[in-house]
């Protein structure tokens, strides 16, 4: 019983913030972008709704083992999207190092949408939450960095496997972009990666982040898939 109380909290938890995430990037993509629904609806977060399916399927049909996992490269896999956690608060709410002035306390201004002309002002506080806890990125990472070192996996559990695929479909569609730009120039953000050269690109903290953090749930998300996790390592 404490089981199913537990997966259910777990589901209830992140549907809310993958919920909020969905609400929160139109706005942030405005900021960013400019008015561009061809990128707020672009076929990549076809992979969230299918998380919040898989989340909302969880709850309803709880199924998980949260159990710890004491296989090290499960452990390793999730401390890693953790520290991309940690950097990015670190990076982004407290030292920035690419903003001289910067300060927490402060007031962000910024032009919604962009290119339009028109400023908005915002505490910078409420800015760099949003920017940083609500971003597709530290989402997928908090989930999981949690999911990763659990005992879960797809082959019992109908909501972890939904999970799964829309992880793989957006961390897929992700990937194909980054390569898209990286190699023939072409941009799927939808000009927003077009403000850099390729190497500059490459020298962004945030691009770095969001790279190798989707290749690791990528990878381990197929993994899983395909595999999921030996005997052995769930009877440990």
């Amino acid at each position: 019983m404490n089981n199913i109380i537990s997966n259910r909290i777990f589901a209830f938890i992140f549907l809310t913030i993958v919920l909020l995430l969905l609400l929160w990037m139109p706005t942030w993509t405005k900021i960013n972008v400019g008015d561009a629904p061809g990128v707020v609806y672009s076929p990549p977060w076809i992979g969230f709704l299918v998380i919040l399916i898989g989340l909302a399927y969880e709850m309803f049909r709880p199924s998980l083992n949260l159990k710890r996992d004491t296989n090290w490269k499960w452990i390793l896999a999730g401390v890693f999207l953790f520290l991309v956690i940690l950097t990015m608060i670190v990076v982004q709410e407290i030292w920035m190092p690419y903003k001289q002035g910067y300060s927490v306390f402060g007031m962000k201004s910024f032009e919604f949408p962009l290119g339009s002309g028109n400023i908005s002002v915002w505490p910078q506080l409420l800015w760099d939450f949003l920017n940083v806890h609500f971003t597709d990125t530290t989402v997928l990472a908090l989930l999981f960095g949690i999911l990763f070192l659990t005992m879960s996996t797809p082959q019992t559990s109908r909501g972890y496997k939904l999970i799964l695929i829309g992880a793989v479909i957006f961390t897929a569609f992700l990937m194909l972009g980054h390569f898209s730009f990286l190699i023939s120039g072409i941009d799927p953000t939808g000009g927003y990666y077009s403000r850099f050269t390729r190497m500059e690109l490459l020298s962004q903290w945030w691009f770095q982040w969001d790279f190798w953090s989707e290749m690791v749930i990528l990878v381990s998300a197929l993994w899983l898939l395909f595999k999921g996790k030996k005997p052995a390592a769930i009877a440990n």
